[in-house]
């Protein structure tokens, strides 16, 4: 079976493992299994790469079925290049020897140390608000502060394209959760007057993300925290991928839009563009705070993020709200930019309305994402492919992130390769079905 026609029958074949059933759990799954492998054969499997070089602009990356790519670095999310940073990395080697690789425990049971509520000062002053704690992952952020926060009574109205960890936490929370159409604001409206109309005495979580990464666009903040007021309802927004790397002092989406310190609830993770990870909620409501740090289950039942990660995303910080942080966030944007241009001049589709560090580029179908993905891992350019079901199944795409010390020559060959691999895939894929 030639590689496109294969790509169409598994994907075909993806829900039906999903829905594995059986009496054995170590068995049932075999199928799939068999599956997969037959995808890393064909040279369709594009996950689980890893990395055998720092996270540099040009780096090497092996996958699972030996395939070696040494070439430009747009798989990262380093956004402001801060990983190899000479701050960052003396930040880290300081704390691992002044208080050792791990925390105590959970936040709530000694997790804490002096470098956490330095972190938490600086946050609140970079996102001009009083109350901050951190979680051990941006994921545990989202789920943890919505699941905390919202109870059996209580609604929440979320983009459609919302983060797994936000749409989790509130399946998880018990309230009752809607869906409105992504970056409909005249659509939260409706829901919002809907919901008052018979329920004033609850709660009313309106959730939304600075940037949404698989599409590369924004909502207007600014009317939708107003659409909220209005209602008595509050807003939370995710700015995982904008906070740090977007803003004239880095303050992401809300200090683009005119709202820096006025959203009800923040959340983000460091992994984006502060080099490391672990996560963070920044509130007005102290007692919101406080409430979640009790009750958030990663505060509680998760260690505490290392005195590493700690004291790598307090140097960022540092670097984050310095000039050179607004150096680097005017390089980020340049270089997205030329990278737009430079593809959509060979007739490639970039989508998004907001120039950030994620630029992805439309394919279309699977199989021939999947075959693209194959083709440009052999071709020297490193980026992820992003398929069903992270994104509908016509609609893959890749997902090129990139970095504040990318050079144009890093670019140009990023360019070059997607357009003769997406090309020569998406020939060989209609030669196939014709």
């Amino acid at each position: 079976m030639t590689l496109p026609t294969q790509a169409d029958a598994l994907h075909k074949d993806i829900m039906r493992f999903r829905l594995a059933s059986g009496p054995d759990l170590t068995t049932r799954n075999d199928p799939y299994l068999a599956w997969q492998r037959t995808r890393e054969q064909a040279d369709l499997w594009p996950y689980f790469r890893r990395y055998d070089t720092a996270l540099t602009p040009r780096a090497t990356a092996i996958s699972d079925a030996g395939v070696t790519t040494t070439g430009p670095n747009f798989g990262s999310q380093d956004y402001l290049s801060l990983s190899g940073h000479p701050e960052i990395l003396e930040a880290a080697h300081k704390a691992l020897y002044n208080y050792g690789p791990l925390t105590a425990g959970s936040p709530a049971l000694g997790g804490a140390n002096p470098l956490s509520k330095a972190l938490e000062a600086g946050l609140a002053q970079a996102l001009r608000t009083e109350h901050v704690m951190l979680f051990p992952t941006g994921w545990a952020s989202g789920f943890g502060t919505i699941r905390a926060l919202m109870h059996k009574n209580d609604h929440i109205l979320l983009d459609k394209l919302s983060h797994d960890s936000l749409r989790q936490g509130a399946a998880a929370s018990g309230a009752t959760v809607e869906f409105f159409r992504h970056l409909d604001n005249t659509a939260v409206r409706r829901h919002l007057a809907k919901i008052r109309a018979t329920d004033t005495a609850n709660a009313v979580l309106v959730v939304t993300e600075g940037v949404f990464s698989m599409d590369s666009d924004t909502p207007d903040l600014a009317e939708l925290l107003g659409i909220c007021r209005e209602f008595d309802a509050q807003l939370m927004v995710d700015v995982a991928h904008d906070f740090g790397a977007m803003g004239e002092t880095g303050g992401g989406q809300p200090e683009v839009h005119g709202i820096l310190g006025e959203v009800d609830f923040v959340v983000g993770a460091f992994s984006k563009t502060f080099a490391t990870t672990g996560g963070f909620l920044a509130t007005p409501s102290a007692s919101a705070r406080e409430y979640v740090r009790m009750f958030g289950g990663p505060q509680t039942f998760s260690s505490a993020i290392t005195p590493v990660q700690t004291a790598v995303a307090l140097a960022a910080l540092g670097v984050v709200t310095s000039p050179d942080g607004a150096r680097r966030r005017t390089a980020v944007r340049d270089n997205a930019v030329h990278l737009r241009e430079g593809l959509t001049g060979r007739g490639l589709e970039v989508m998004g309305d907001v120039v950030c560090p994620v630029v992805p580029v439309l394919i279309g179908d699977t199989p021939t994402g999947r075959t693209a993905s194959g083709l440009i891992a052999r071709a020297g350019l490193i980026a992820h492919l992003v398929e069903q079901p992270a994104v509908a199944s016509d609609a893959a795409r890749f997902r090129l992130q990139v970095m504040a010390e990318h050079t144009r020559a890093d670019l140009d060959a990023a360019i070059g390769i997607l357009d003769t691999c997406i090309g020569e895939a998406r020939g060989r894929v209609a030669a196939l079905r014709g």
